[in-house]
């Protein structure tokens, strides 16, 4: 398998591990959880949050900054072309 391919796979779950186990902490510690996600279909993103109104609007701030990184990270590495035999 692709190691991109892996390494978003493993982003993935994670995230889904950490949105998992978020509740549970906020219970028992009592801490304050917001969540954010950013999609992007085609060239128009759409972000969106809930939670807390303070931490929203950290955590869509933060996951905008990951996928302008990203994104940025994506575009300097360098591409393989597969030559057809």
């Amino acid at each position: 398998m692709n190691k991109l391919f892996l390494a978003g796979l493993a982003l993935a779950l994670a995230g889904f591990f950490i949105a998992a186990v978020a509740p549970l902490l906020q219970y028992s510690e009592g801490a304050q959880i917001a969540t954010a996600g950013c999609v992007f279909l085609f060239f128009i993103p759409i972000c969106f949050g809930a939670g807390q109104p303070q931490l929203v609007s950290y955590a869509v701030l933060a996951t905008a900054i990951i996928l302008a990184v990203l994104f940025l990270v994506s575009l300097l590495l360098p591409i393989k072309k597969q030559v057809k035999s």
